[in-house]
């Protein structure tokens, strides 16, 4: 008998337990509902982002391509949205929103500008997927050494953000393909000069002409091509340049100086 009321004790501890546990969690989510939810149109958050982006924002040269009404849900601050512009333009992916304000602020109190800021380059990740509980059309963003972020669109505007992360991804891979294109150009440019050069022997050629032609020296002519002596065939063909890249001719000998009469000095 003692053992069963120990275990119903205990289970019925366990009930209470479970039971106030899921009491707490449904008062926090509506507490945090009523209390510090904000609704996601928040006022002129839009306006004022359009008056950040066009007041000096843009650098020289730099235009906007697209843009979307969109929001942000911080995971430490989810139930306050903050409102503002996703704004792709030539060079870089800007968020420009308003940071979210509680029930408890003032309404005069100054507004709080929050810009997340990403290079448009082949190291971007423009990656669409539902967000919030599927709730919402969104994007992650992220680029090495920046901390990556996500944003969603307003409801309504999810053709807008759709063709912001068209145009993105898009320049991603052109500029993906131009970077790829400019290594091969350098490795086929690389591999033009590293190879080895011919010459065909034609009459009336001699080796110290071939050499001077090709910008070297007979010694490394005949070490090129294992000939000895200074005698070279018609139709004979000969490596100019070896296999790699071109080494500088050896400086030529300083030449001898000559006595008052015109004759080398003589030896003593």
């Amino acid at each position: 008998m003692k053992e069963s009321e120990g275990l119903y004790r205990s289970f019925r501890f366990l009930k209470r337990l479970l039971v106030g546990t899921l009491i707490a969690l449904v008062g926090m989510i509506v507490l945090g509902y009523t209390i510090l939810m904000r609704h996601v149109d928040a006022r002129g958050a839009y306006r004022a982002a359009a008056r950040e982006l066009n007041g000096g924002m843009l650098h020289y040269g730099e235009h906007v391509e697209r843009f979307a009404k969109a929001f942000q849900r911080n995971p430490t601050d989810y139930y306050r949205a903050g409102n503002g512009l996703l704004v792709a333009t030539n060079d870089r992916v800007m968020f420009i929103g308003i940071a979210p304000s509680d029930n408890l602020q003032s309404e005069d109190a100054p507004q709080r500008i929050v810009q997340y800021e990403f290079p448009n380059d082949t190291l971007l990740t423009f990656q669409p997927q539902r967000l919030y509980w599927l709730s919402a059309s969104g994007v992650r963003i992220s680029h090495p050494g920046i901390p990556s972020t996500t944003i969603a669109a307003q409801h309504g505007d999810e053709a807008a953000l759709d063709s912001l992360v068209q145009y993105v991804n898009g320049r991603i891979a052109e500029r993906k393909e131009a970077a790829r294109r400019e290594m091969k150009l350098r490795a086929d440019v690389a591999a033009l000069i590293n190879a080895p050069i011919y010459y065909t022997v034609k009459r009336g050629d001699a080796l110290f002409n071939i050499a001077t032609r090709f910008d070297a020296t007979p010694d490394q002519i005949r070490s090129w091509n294992n000939i000895v002596g200074d005698r070279v065939k018609i139709g004979q063909k000969l490596v100019v340049k070896p296999r790699g890249p071109r080494q500088p001719p050896p400086p030529a000998a300083p030449p001898r100086a000559k006595s008052a009469t015109g004759s080398p000095p003589s030896k003593r």
